[in-house]
């Protein structure tokens, strides 16, 4: 049976689009594989849920054709078609069976024969299969996200390798990718990791905004420095969210709600929706999402005499309108907006009753963000086109109990440090990029950016009458401008060569006004630019059509910049190694990564490794002043060699997956100001770390399907800092979750357990930093919770 199109919306602009012709080579393969060669030639999107009930096998298409044409063709026999979504957009659909009725169908095949889903990679600029990304990339689909209950991501660490969350709580946590770890504390020091909701950057040097994973297509994490694409803040790596897009071929809606138990702590619950709505008559669809969600507390503070304090509420919201504009262009706008209220921090003290701990004043913290875009997408001839501009508002709020800082003019009695820190910035980025059968393939791009950051802290003592013993007004100005691009050629018939790298500059200019208790005020500005180029290079062999195996270098950047916050008297030396510094100075570094994947047992089995050896030169580190009060210095020069290892497995409807990691950091040159332990090494990274992950999935009548979830992963010890007197040990502990659910076609039911086991594990070492010196912190698991949720789709 021949393919046809189906259900097709926004025909003027959507035909033009299937008709211009493209030159496909394509062999015959397992159908999906084949579907996502397609999708990479013809440079579209494919759904292709539907592409399991197919025949499994697709016919050869060889030759320059029209996608209509092509995917016709390409689909002819297997009992499958397709529909024209948008300019570029296609779903594969199910035809009806041919007769005689009684012929089998084809999803009575065994199952073993179905391979695994290939996922394309587009946050490397050019969307790509994973399996033939010459990079270290981990792609998480919506369907993964929701069947190991990945809410945001804390989860995400336990589900790849190479990926460390600090566990602070919610709108307070730092990213670190691949062992990369420029220490756990937040504070002027710009993001190791890239953030990316689509094509939105969401972060300078803010912490995580912890989006909830909630209608999201995909989640792409690329480990190793991408400064030649993304530029600085990517040394680590990069996350990028990729939200589900507008359909403007149907209305859909779905409408969820969980409930959560936590052994010894509150009840958790939450609601949430989305409405996908079709408009001008099919040539464009809005896209909402709302949230709300409440985690239940489980940390009691015996010195306030409360329970559970740490008690957290999300809201957001999210909006994408996507317009056809015709002749292959479309326009997609909107924005997003989330709010966290964390009533207290979820620290304890090991010296107390579990999950408790003793403060004098209570510690929230509020992390809004909110963020307004505009992407063009399109073609100019062959080339393919690229434009976005977009805005982002993050303004955080934090308190910590100050009651133990060491004497700044404080009288006896509670005190309080407030930190409040507003970011705005304007991003523009344009990019073009070669046809998808272009012999060499190219990305060319420019980048923009301005980001105002104004920051007020206080340091207070909390009396009758409340008193100033400190406090600082802030303001930065940083502009960035960078050129960048690469291009890939095939030297020979195996062999590929990428070349690519970002020029760069940018400017950077700080005022503030410190003033101490007795009215005294102290004023400091300053400026700074940094201008550079930052390389990559790869080279990549194809074994096989199921074998790859590359050798890749790239280096990353970090601009420097200013202290400025200290009590009065305090000292920034202008240069050498007496610390604080005024100035602190760049930081670079250089990886070398070598390795392979491959896809055995017609793409059942699917295997991933990288080795790679990291030198990173003048790190900087957020460091705390004797007063507890934050300062960056560059520690010295360090080093990571470490090995990743992925795997998938299908059985039938059994999935398995599993993720190793195994790296050695170690400081090198050590800066003397900072008397370091014997056992040097990056601060808050695991010298061990792995998971499991299961997917199983049964009939159990026409239209009901039992679901089977597990996940398990171990972090190992690590340190809390680089130096030996706030250096405790925290990690080596396991943690998972159970899931077992049942769904149709309009609803989905799900019982859950995490932590199952109850285990107490510290994930992080730290809570206070005017406390951390003189008390044993510690932030555990969250206790075994009980949830149950349930889905409708409408």
């Amino acid at each position: 049976m021949t393919a046809s199109f189906a259900g097709v919306v926004g025909w003027s602009g959507v035909a033009q689009a299937a008709q211009r012709p493209v030159t496909f080579d394509i062999p015959s393969k397992p159908l999906k594989a084949a579907l996502v060669d397609f999708a990479v030639q013809a440079g579209v999107s494919i759904s292709t849920q539907a592409a399991a009930g197919c025949a499994p096998t697709s016919r050869p298409l060889r030759g320059r054709l029209s996608p209509r044409e092509g995917l016709t063709r390409l689909l002819a026999g297997t009992g499958c078609g397709f529909r024209l979504i948008d300019a570029g957009a296609i779903e594969i659909v199910r035809l009806p069976p041919a007769k005689p009725a009684g012929q089998r169908p084809a999803q009575d095949d065994p199952a073993p024969s179905n391979p695994l889903d290939e996922l394309i990679v587009v946050a490397t600029r050019r969307p790509t299969p994973a399996d033939r990304l010459a990079y270290a990339v981990s792609a998480i689909d919506s369907a993964a996200i929701s069947g190991q209950g990945l809410r945001d991501a804390n989860d995400l660490a336990l589900a790849v390798p190479g990926m460390t969350v600090t566990n602070l709580g919610p709108g307070r946590d730092k990213i670190m990718l691949r062992g990369l770890s420029d220490g756990p504390l937040t504070g002027r020091t710009q993001s190791m990791v890239g953030l990316y909701l689509d094509d939105t950057r969401l972060t300078y040097n803010a912490p995580d905004p912890d989006l909830l994973l909630i209608d999201m297509a995909q989640v792409e994490i690329l480990r190793g420095p991408q400064g030649a694409l993304y530029g600085s803040g990517s040394l680590g790596g990069v996350l990028h969210l990729i939200t589900e897009p507008p359909q403007a071929d149907r209305f859909e809606a779905w409408i969820g709600s969980t409930v959560g138990a936590t052994q010894g702590g509150d009840a958790s619950k939450g609601v949430s929706g989305m409405v996908n709505l079709p408009i001008l008559k099919g040539r464009g669809a809005a896209r909402a999402v709302l949230y709300h969600d409440q985690q239940g507390g489980y940390i009691d503070d015996g010195g306030l005499g409360l329970q559970n304090v740490n008690r957290s509420l999300r809201s957001g919201v999210r909006l994408n309108v996507k317009v056809d504009l015709g002749d292959g262009w479309t326009l997609t706008g909107g924005g997003a907006a989330q709010f966290i209220n964390s009533d207290d921090s979820q620290y304890a003290l090991a010296t107390e009753a579990p999950y408790t701990r003793r403060n004098q004043v209570r510690e929230p913290h509020d992390n809004d963000f909110a963020e307004a875009h505009l992407n063009l997408k399109g073609e100019i001839g062959r080339i393919q086109a690229r434009w976005t501009i977009s805005a982002v508002d993050h303004d955080i709020t934090s308190r910590y109990d100050a009651t133990s800082a060491p004497p700044t003019a404080l009288a006896s009695g509670p005190a309080a440090y407030d930190d409040n820190d507003r970011t705005h910035s304007l991003v523009t980025e344009g990019s073009l990029s070669s046809p998808a059968d272009a012999r060499v393939r190219w990305l060319v791009g420019a980048f923009l950016a301005r980001t105002h950051q104004d920051i007020d802290l206080a340091l207070t003592r909390l009396a009758d009458s409340p008193a100033h013993a400190l406090s600082e007004t802030r303001r930065d100005k940083l502009d960035e401008a960078a050129l960048y691009g690469e291009a890939t050629a095939p030297i020979g018939r195996a062999l590929d060569v990428t070349l690519g790298g970002r020029l760069f500059t940018s400017k950077t200019r700080v005022t503030s006004q410190i003033k101490s208790a007795d009215g005294a005020v102290a004023p400091f500005s300053g400026g700074l630019e940094k201008s550079g180029f930052a390389p990559k290079i790869v080279l990549s062999y194809t074994l096989s059509p199921t074998a790859l195996i590359y050798v890749q270098a790239a280096e990353g950047y970090r601009a420097g910049g200013f202290n400025t916050t200290g009590p009065r008297g305090q000292i920034f030396s202008a240069s050498g190694q007496t610390e604080p510094r005024r100035r602190y100075d760049a930081d670079e570094l250089w990886s070398l990564e070598a390795g392979g994947k491959v896809s055995l047992l017609d793409g059942r089995l699917r295997l991933r490794a990288a080795a790679f050896q990291v030198r990173w030169k003048d790190i900087q580190s957020d460091e705390l002043l004797p007063s507890g009060l934050p300062f960056t210095a560059n520690i010295g020069d360090g080093r990571n060699l470490g090995l990743e290892i992925e795997g998938a497995y299908r059985l039938g409807e059994l999935k398995l997956g599993a993720n190793l990691l195994f790296d050695a950091p170690e400081l090198e040159k050590v800066n003397l100001a900072f008397p370091a332990r014997k056992d040097v090494t990056l601060a808050g990274v695991p010298h061990r770390a792995g998971g499991v992950t299961a997917h199983y999935e049964r009939p159990l009548g026409r239209d009901l399907t039992l679901e089977f979830d597990g996940r398990y992963a171990y972090v190992g010890h690590s340190r809390l800092t680089f130096d030996a007197t706030t250096a405790p040990s925290m990690g080596g502990y396991g943690t998972g979750r159970l899931a077992l659910g049942l769904s149709t076609t309009r609803w989905r039911a799900t019982l859950a357990v995490d932590n199952p086991t109850n285990a107490r594990g510290d994930t992080f070492a730290y809570g206070n930093p005017f406390s951390l010196r003189t008390t044993d912190q510690v932030t555990p698991l969250r206790p075994r919770t009980l949830s149950l949720g349930v889905r409708v789709t409408y």
